[in-house]
């Protein structure tokens, strides 16, 4: 029954190489926890791989590494994806960031670097952010005695995201509201290895909202994306559960949960939760994701680290 699971997988996976490729198979513990309703948050160097406006908020610098262990149940598949970036401020001008995506599965290797710029020099609420990214993909010929003779393949290219996000500062005491949008994929590439129409790499509209309490601790986000013709609605919430204070050392303990599904009749989607644990300048965070879509392959966990200058 397992190796059923495993060829059945292997069988989607591989049939929706083109549609499938470069999406967001967890690229941070805490946008996942969130149901990756995460266009209206600001500052996070994880977040230049939802909408580039997003780290022109940052006021000093930081840096994460993600890794997710996919489909635990396909152990001999290596389904795991590693992540990494960072963000520094210059001042007036504006943030810059950088910011890769590793998936290496045993049939094919998949990544994303990303260069980011945001700005606010046109309004202190107003960030408007651009990435420039280099995507790759390659697959190996087949190998064995039994082997069908085939050539490796490949593909190199690039596109571009904007973004902007807004801040309502205090439109209650100590409350803001956070509106963000992002285009993904501008040029929208064929990410095929002969430049196949079939493969064109869809652009990705994304809108989202975030309302911050700082007076109690709370952020409640919504988000909707619009790719290949499907409306995904996602939400999420945070909640600084404790926060406290020994030697002199700052600690926080926050609790996440989200999901999210496609506007269709009888869909399913996937249901994360998740915390986070912040000591002073040090990030951990943990995320767990149900993929309701998919039976018998197991949760996706994921953790990350980072850190604040």
């Amino acid at each position: 029954m397992k190796i059923l699971h495993r060829l059945c997988f292997l069988f989607l996976v591989s049939s929706q190489l083109y549609s499938q490729a470069f999406v967001d198979k967890g690229f941070h513990s805490k946008a996942t926890a969130l149901g990756r309703a995460v266009t209206a948050l600001t500052s996070d160097a994880s977040l230049i791989f939802y909408n580039p406006a997003a780290i022109g908020f940052a006021s000093s610098g930081n840096i994460f590494t993600n890794y997710a262990n996919l489909y635990p149940e396909i152990s001999d598949a290596h389904m795991n994806v590693v992540n990494a970036g960072g963000v520094y401020s210059l001042g007036q001008i504006g943030v810059v960031g950088i910011a890769v995506s590793q998936f290496a599965p045993d049939f094919w290797n998949e990544q994303t670097f990303i260069g980011s710029f945001a700005t606010r020099m046109f309004d202190e609420n107003l960030s408007l952010g651009v990435n420039l990214k280099v995507l790759r993909w390659s697959a190996e010929s087949p190998q064995g005695d039994n082997a069908v003779p085939e050539p490796s393949l490949s593909f190199t290219g690039f596109t571009f995201d904007i973004g902007a996000t807004y801040i309502l500062q205090n439109i209650f005491e100590e409350n803001d509201l956070q509106i963000g949008c992002s285009i993904m994929n501008l040029t929208q590439p064929s990410v095929a290895s002969n430049g196949s129409a079939n493969a064109v790499l869809p652009m990705e509209v994304n809108l989202g909202g975030a309302y911050v309490s700082r007076k109690y601790n709370y952020t409640i986000l919504s988000g909707v994306t619009f790719r290949n013709s499907e409306l995904k609605i996602t939400f999420g919430t945070e909640i600084n559960a404790l926060k406290t204070s020994f030697a002199g050392i700052e600690s926080n303990f926050l609790v996440r949960f989200g999901g999210g599904r496609i506007a269709v009749k009888d869909s399913q989607g996937e249901y994360n939760g998740g915390f986070g644990l912040k000591i002073e300048r040090l990030m951990i965070d943990y995320s767990f994701s149900y993929q309701a879509f998919i039976q018998h392959v197991g949760g996706i966990s994921s953790v990350s680290l980072g850190y604040e200058f």
